[in-house]
């Protein structure tokens, strides 16, 4: 390439370079400077025409060759009183480009600066994140949501929409409720309230400090020895409508309490033994082991005891699959009242039925409760408790399994296929799933017909039947490719011929802390413990009557276990309600109820402990 060079023979930078264009911007500034001192500036409006005139042709050359090297540079020395008008616009077009020049470079530095500091100062990094920092939660008022007495259907209650008529008059209806203290003695305010609208105050279970429960002080409390925790129990009420039991928080902690309603009856279409826990309220349940097939009632009872109305819808899954019903979205639930379902009329004719309960607003307690009548004889009663969120992985503690032979006899007879014990399965995604499942009792694991394994149909329940299990206490474990919700179905008999009962043995969450549980009179109670995957120890606290919280007993599952405890014989005959506590591997456990002489059955879940505070993690990111 050829050299240029100026008038003096020396070398100049390639026209276009950085070098050049820098050398230029130079001349023009110094041109413009001698320009200054030489001529005064124009007033003329000529003057100003050429200026004008200038700056649009730099400005339109500009546009054009998109480059900075348009600006030209003078190839011989020129005096300032020669310069053409194209050379004067091109200089003030160049001088003009140092501002954006300046102000780009300005930025980049800003952004160097940060990113500097960044590295420097990690206070500053955008990409820090802070560690986990607990918030607690503001504590309320705890609720637990009672049954009232099993209602009858009036005639044929045609629709969901339900006529009750009076029960036999040997039903009877029994609360059970048991408060506890905080740490130093004091009980916490709680009611037993309706669920007529009005919130009227049935029972009072133990009243208020006269003082508010002060925030636990950061020094301590000189230790005397003598234990200050102590209950408040309720036993044996007699009731005759849904109630809530209603416990105010002691100071920033959440209060402890939980309830129980026993429905007994020996005669009518209604004979058999129901009960069920009081039920903390949610947004969100699954039940399953309903039935709407002939002679088979289930009413879905639905209660709010927020003060916000709640807004209900119902996804139903049946033995065929999903069930499109009309009429089970947007119902309402008043504050403080129930409303009842009767499922027969959303999905006829099923064998089995699930349902997804979801509430906006106020959130909802749920319970089914399902009756049998075969002909002009009794089937059975229960209430059908709320099982866990459908999970790869569940457990189902509390199954009772009678012997084959009886069990055989049975369902030989007309209209009793379904007195037998089976597991139902729901499937509500849209893919079959593949279930695992395994039977555990005193001595370990039992072996299940095809080793337990089965597919169960998506959308739909399915069953799988544990007739081949020896009499005896079991609690089952469920591993599934795909969520599932689950329960048990049993019956219960004393002799062919004679009534027969049923029960539903729901799948329940892990136990944690202080569990508390009821011990109704005229049933006896058996506690189901048990612990899948390894070795757990339960302690189990016996309360009195009079409140007083006695010596604890440890009960030891090894692993792949289920054990039944009667909690009467371990923690002493006075004892009317239990604390539980569990420790070691995740451990499952239920209630189990039977009635002497008769072939009344009941399996409850364990209430969730909520005591003291609750809070979640927040992290900061920026």
């Amino acid at each position: 390439m050829p050299e240029n060079k100026d008038n003096n023979g020396e070398i100049l930078p390639a026209k276009g370079s950085p070098d050049s264009a820098a050398e230029s911007s130079a001349e023009l500034e110094s041109a413009e400077a001698k320009t200054a001192e030489t001529k005064p500036a124009a007033t003329e409006p000529v003057a100003a025409e050429e200026k004008v005139s200038a700056r649009r042709q730099m400005s339109g050359r500009a546009q054009k060759s998109g480059r900075a090297e348009k600006a030209v540079r003078p190839e011989k020395a020129v005096g300032p009183e020669k310069r053409t008008r194209s050379q004067k616009g091109n200089r003030r077009a160049v001088r003009r480009r140092w501002p954006a020049i300046v102000a780009g470079v300005a930025t980049a530095a800003v952004a160097v600066a940060v990113v500097g500091a960044g590295s420097l100062f990690p206070g500053v990094d955008a990409t820090a994140v802070t560690d986990p920092v607990p918030h607690v939660l503001p504590v309320g008022e705890s609720m637990a949501n009672c049954q009232g007495p099993t209602q009858l259907l009036a005639g044929s209650a045609a629709g969901a929409d339900p006529e009750f008529s009076a029960n036999a008059s040997s039903t009877k209806s029994a609360l059970n409720a048991v408060v506890l203290s905080g740490s130093t003695g004091d009980l916490p305010g709680a009611q037993i309230q309706s669920l007529d609208g009005k919130f009227s105050t049935l029972h009072t279970v133990s009243k208020a400090p006269a003082t508010p429960a002060a925030t636990p002080s950061a020094t301590p409390t000189a230790l005397t020895g003598a234990p200050q925790a102590r209950a408040q129990v309720l036993r044996g009420t007699s009731v005759n409508a849904p109630s809530v039991l209603r416990l105010d928080p002691l100071g920033e902690a959440s209060s402890v309490g939980t309830g129980s309603v026993v429905v007994d009856a020996s005669d009518g279409d209604l004979a058999g033994l129901a009960a069920a826990t009081c039920q903390a309220p949610a947004n969100e349940l699954w039940l399953t082991g309903a039935s709407t097939s002939v002679g088979r009632t289930a009413i879905l009872m639905l209660s709010n005891s927020s003060q916000s109305p709640a807004t209900v819808s119902l996804d139903l899954f049946g033995s065929d699959g999903p069930v499109q019903a009309t009429g089970s979205k947007g119902l309402v639930v008043a504050p403080g009242t129930v409303r009842s379902v009767v499922l027969s009329g959303l999905a006829p004719d099923q064998e089995l039925l699930s349902v997804q309960v979801k509430s906006v607003g106020g959130p909802v307690s749920a319970v089914i409760q399902q009756s049998i009548l075969r002909g002009l004889t009794p089937g059975g009663i229960d209430y059908l408790a709320p099982v866990q969120a459908p999970a790869t992985s569940l457990a189902i503690p509390g199954v009772q399994v009678r012997a084959a032979a009886d069990a055989a006899k049975i369902t030989a007879q007309k209209d009793y296929a379904d007195a037998n014990t089976v597991l139902a399965v729901t499937v509500p995604g849209m893919s079959d799933a593949v279930l695992e499942v395994r039977a555990f009792g005193a001595d370990g694991q039992v072996a299940l017909p095809n080793g337990g394994v089965f597919t169960a149909a998506a959308g739909k329940v399915s069953t799988l039947s544990l007739a081949g299990l020896p009499a005896g206490s079991y609690s089952l474990a469920m591993s599934a490719d795909a969520p599932v919700a689950a329960a048990v179905r049993l019956s219960n008999f004393t002799k062919e011929g004679d009534a027969v009962d049923l029960a539903l043995a729901p799948s329940t969450a892990r136990l944690g802390d202080t569990h508390v549980l009821t011990l109704p009179e005229g049933v006896q109670s058996s506690l189901v413990f048990a612990a899948v995957e390894g070795s757990a120890t339960i302690k189990l606290v016996p309360i009195s009557a009079s409140g007083v919280l006695g010596e604890g007993k440890d009960v030891e599952l090894r692993a792949g276990t289920s054990v039944a405890v009667d909690p009467a014989k371990l923690l002493g005959s006075g004892t009317v309600a239990v604390m539980v506590s569990a420790s070691g591997a995740p451990a499952f456990g239920s209630q189990v109820l039977l009635q002497d002489g008769s072939a009344g059955i009941a399996v409850l879940p364990l209430a969730q402990s909520v005591a003291g505070t609750q809070a979640v993690n927040i992290i900061t990111r920026y």
